[in-house]
C-alpha cells in the first residue's frame, strides 16, 4: 500500500491462488490502480522473496532515481558506510519522519532499496529523495549547497535540546564499528554526540541517529 501511495510506478503484484483473506484488500487496490496482478504457485512466490516466512504477496516496482536538485533545501542525512540494512532503513524512516528533506548514501552503505532496507524503512525509502554518490561528488555538492557538515562521533560535543539559531545541516552517521571515515570527518565543521550515563558508552547507530535528528528538529534554523 505504501508503494501505491508513493510516486513510484508499480509494475506488477504477485500473489497466491486463491488470494488469502489477509491480502484481498491489497490485491484489489492494485487491480483498481490497473497494476497487473499475477497468481503464482507458493514455491515460485517463495523463490522471489528473501524472507523465511513471506507474507504471500510480492510487488515489483521501478527503483527510484533522484538527482541532487531533488534533495530539497532542508537538513540532510548522510550515511557513510552504514552496513546493516536494518540500520539504514531505520535511519531513512527517521529522516523522513523528523523532517529532513533527503539523504546522501556514500559507498560502503547497504543498498538503499534492497529488500531488507525497504522493510525497515516501511515505505520511507520510496518517498524520501536519496542520492547515492562517492564522497568526491557529494562533498563539493554539500559545500556548494551551503549546508554545514556535522558528523556524529562519540568524542563530539553533546547536541542538546537547544533553541539557538543554527545553519542548515548535513548530518553524517558512520559505520557501526569504525564510525565516520577520516576523509569525511576532516571535512566536518562540527562533531556531535548524545550524552550517555555510564557504563553505557555507545548506542546503535539507528538509535543515535534518530536522537540527533530529533535534536536538529528542536533547534532553530537561521532564517
Amino acid at each position: 500500500m505504501e508503494l501505491l501511495d508513493s510516486p513510484l510506478r508499480a509494475d506488477a503484484l504477485l500473489h497466491p491462488d486463491p488470494v488469502p483473506e489477509s491480502a484481498r484488500d491489497l490485491v484489489e487496490a492494485f487491480r483498481d490502480a490497473e497494476v497487473p496482478c499475477h497468481a503464482l504457485p507458493d514455491a515460485q512466490l517463495a523463490s522471489v522473496s528473501d524472507t523465511r516466512t513471506p507474507q504471500g504477496v510480492v510487488a515489483v516496482a521501478v527503483r527510484p532515481s533522484w538527482d541532487w536538485e531533488d534533495l530539497g533545501a532542508s537538513d540532510l542525512l548522510v550515511l557513510d558506510s552504514v552496513q546493516d540494512p536494518g540500520n539504514v532503513g531505520t535511519l531513512l524512516r527517521a529522516a523522513e519522519g523528523l523532517g529532513l528533506s533527503g539523504a546522501v548514501v556514500l559507498p560502503g552503505t547497504a543498498e538503499a532499496w534492497s529488500p531488507k532496507v525497504t522493510r525497515a524503512a516501511a515505505g520511507s525509502n520510496l518517498r524520501l529523495p536519496i542520492v547515492e554518490a562517492a564522497w568526491t561528488d557529494a562533498g563539493p555538492w554539500l559545500e556548494k549547497s551551503g549546508r554545514e557538515l556535522w558528523a556524529a562521533d562519540a568524542r563530539g560535543e553533546t547536541l542538546g535540546r537547544s533553541q539557538a539559531s543554527r545553519p542548515c545541516v548535513a548530518l553524517v552517521l558512520g559505520n557501526e564499528g569504525a564510525g565516520v571515515s577520516d576523509v569525511v570527518l576532516r571535512a566536518a565543521v562540527r562533531t556531535v554526540s548524545v550524552r550517555l550515563r555510564a557504563p553505557v558508552d555507545s548506542l546503535n547507530v539507528g538509535v543515535a541517529g534518530a536522537i540527533l535528528m530529533d535534536r536538529l528538529r528542536e533547534s532553530l534554523r537561521d532564517g
